[in-house]
């Protein structure tokens, strides 16, 4: 890597930390002081759960094959504060949400993830470990996508919530879904499970976009600081490239 790449890299990191601690400030001092991009999964979400808490059905919330201690920990880390964000949310239904993984580290997850949404509720004790559940493990687990489907039937669930690692398993729980008519939003780490994902949730999560759960449904001023601070960089990246392309254009002619 030569000096001026160094340089560059280091700028971006300072402007997106100054953007960071900027727009935490700001949105602490001045509610919604930043007006967040549209994404459609997250402007669906408190009406899926309404409908869910009124219907007095549960929602069914899954990590996939994500789970810690390897690639996919960042991933579940994500995935779980998106989770609790809408377990919290349904707290208050006297019917708990369905939490379902396959990886046995995210067993513990699921368990703290609920147990922090109904503490958050002052609700702990309507707090079930049953809630959680856990399917034959592995990506691309056929059996996984069997479990979760005939719990989707069994539990009667409102709506579905998949964000994680799926495969193209993730076709046959979403075409479960689509005969119950039940909605779906969904997103992966895979790119044939994304792939599936587009195609069969109504209103999917794409790339980042899942990492961005806690900024859109919470009120915590550094987790949308955090996502300004983000787009800041990704414009900053853009520009970058945009300008290092007419550069060596510039300098190729």
């Amino acid at each position: 890597m030569d000096t001026t790449t160094q340089f560059v890299g280091i700028v971006l990191i300072l402007v997106a930390l100054v953007a960071l601690v900027v727009a935490a400030q700001v949105q602490r001092r001045r509610q919604q002081a930043f007006a967040l991009r549209p994404i459609p999964a997250y402007e669906a979400l408190p009406d899926l759960v309404g409908a869910a808490i009124e219907a007095n059905r549960p929602l069914h919330l899954s990590l996939g094959s994500a789970g810690l201690g390897g690639n996919s920990t960042l991933l579940a880390l994500a995935g779980t504060e998106l989770l609790y964000q809408v377990a919290q949310r349904s707290a208050i239904s006297a019917v708990p949400p369905l939490f379902t993984v396959s990886d046995t580290t995210a067993i513990p997850l699921g368990h703290d993830t609920l147990r922090r949404a109904y503490q958050a509720r002052g609700l702990l004790e309507r707090y079930r470990p049953g809630a959680v559940r856990w399917y034959p493990a592995g990506p691309r687990s056929l059996a996984f996508a069997a479990g979760l489907t005939a719990a989707m039937g069994d539990d009667n669930v409102s709506a579905n919530l998949l964000v994680g690692s799926f495969g193209p398993e993730l076709a046959l729980i979403g075409e479960a879904a689509h005969r119950r008519d039940q909605p779906l939003i969904a997103a992966s780490d895979q790119p044939e499970g994304q792939a599936v994902a587009y195609a069969f949730s109504d209103q999917p999560l794409i790339a980042e976009e899942l990492f961005a759960g806690g900024a859109y449904l919470s009120t915590d001023a550094a987790q949308v600081g955090a996502l300004v601070a983000q787009d800041v960089l990704r414009w900053l990246l853009i520009a970058a490239l945009v300008v290092s392309a007419v550069l060596a254009a510039a300098g190729g002619g």
